[in-house]
């Protein structure tokens, strides 16, 4: 499968899962679908927020004759992450972010702060230390230089600022064309709730989006009628032009009629008889819990996914379990830096240099 088709196949799939956007009147009453749309639509322009979160993923062996597949696997048994921060988007060219959390894995913690600042990117884990041979780096920053370290090297184009703009109301045109054709099944009103954000008691609905089977033979058939749709070829083939300005016009419309005319039902078939093979649909799912407040803000987010591969004599599952809550949205974030000095970190460039590096 060449680039071209690779990338366009990825950039479905991607929207498929997380384009459910759009809008509704002000003053109208609102049904469970305009209610999920207009939340959505208003997660896309979120600019600025702070934010908590963790992670956790379990595995279990139904049938491991593998030995070293088994012990990369049980490296990743009980892996959990923590982290909080913020953002400040306002500068859509410029945003800045600060991170920090605890990431646990085979029995160790790590511990990890980064700021993300117009110009540099700084990052502080003790662990980098001996991953990089510099113990200033116990108790020190690790600085790249955005220009120096990225935007100056061969091969790295910065994309152009107004690029960016564009690819940005791109994201939500994407969304409104494809909650078009997106099943309700997908999702459910599980009513009224009320929640604590920030040690904020918040009433919100909650809604869920449940994938298992049948929903992605839904996703994959609805495919060929997203890409029929002149306004999202129009849209594909600009997001084409920015990523890469050399693939004509011409070439991805041509692109786009093979795509449509061998993706049919038999492809669908096809593909899901080769999920079936590998998967056991009977425990596999996705599922996402989403906490929508009276102003429309996504203020909480639950996702459990869990992956249960039997194939031949392999079988094993995968389980992943998180969330993440998010207040002062769109308020006024102000994120504050220490000073990075030479007592306090290591430009990246100076280790790229140094002898034995």
């Amino acid at each position: 499968m060449n680039i071209k088709k690779r990338w366009l196949i990825g950039a479905l799939l991607i929207l498929s899962l997380v384009a459910f956007v759009g809008c509704s009147d002000d003053g109208e009453e609102l049904s469970d679908m305009e209610i999920f749309e207009r939340a959505f639509m208003q997660n896309l322009e979120r600019h600025s927020y702070e934010f908590t979160g963790e992670m956790g993923l379990m595995v279990e062996y139904l049938n491991m004759p593998d030995q070293s597949l088994g012990s990369m696997l049980g490296a990743f048994n009980n892996m959990s992450m923590n982290f909080e921060g913020m953002i400040n988007g306002e500068d859509l060219m410029d945003p800045e972010m600060y991170m920090s959390g605890q990431f646990n894995a085979a029995g160790m913690g790590v511990a990890m702060e980064m700021y993300m600042l117009e110009e540099q990117i700084a990052i502080k884990a003790p662990m980098m230390a001996q991953i990089m041979g510099d113990q200033r780096l116990a108790d020190g920053y690790l600085i790249m230089d955005l220009e120096e370290d990225f935007y100056n090297q061969e091969g790295f184009e910065e994309m152009d600022p107004r690029d960016q703009e564009e690819l940005y109301g791109m994201l939500q045109q994407f969304g409104e064309i494809y909650m078009e054709i997106v099943e309700e099944e997908f999702i459910t009103n599980e009513g009224e709730t009320e929640i604590e954000i920030n040690e904020e008691s918040l009433d919100v609905q909650e809604f869920e989006i449940y994938m298992g089977r049948e929903e992605i033979r839904t996703v994959l058939e609805s495919i060929p009628e997203l890409m029929e749709e002149e306004s999202f070829r129009e849209l594909l083939t600009e997001v084409a032009r920015i990523s890469d300005g050399e693939i004509p016009v011409e070439e991805m419309e041509q692109e786009l009629d093979r795509f449509i005319e061998e993706f049919d039902q038999e492809k669908v078939d096809e593909v899901m008889d080769e999920l079936d093979q590998v998967l056991d649909f009977e425990e596999s799912y996705f599922s996402m819990t989403l906490y929508i407040d009276e102003d429309y803000n996504i203020v909480k987010e639950q996702y459990d996914v869990n992956i249960v591969v039997d194939q031949e004599e392999t079988a094993f599952s995968l389980q992943i379990l998180g969330g993440m809550e998010y207040w002062n949205i769109n308020g006024d974030i102000d994120i504050e830096a220490p000073e990075f000095t030479d007592e306090n970190s290591v430009p990246l460039q100076e280790l790229m240099f140094a002898p034995g590096f």
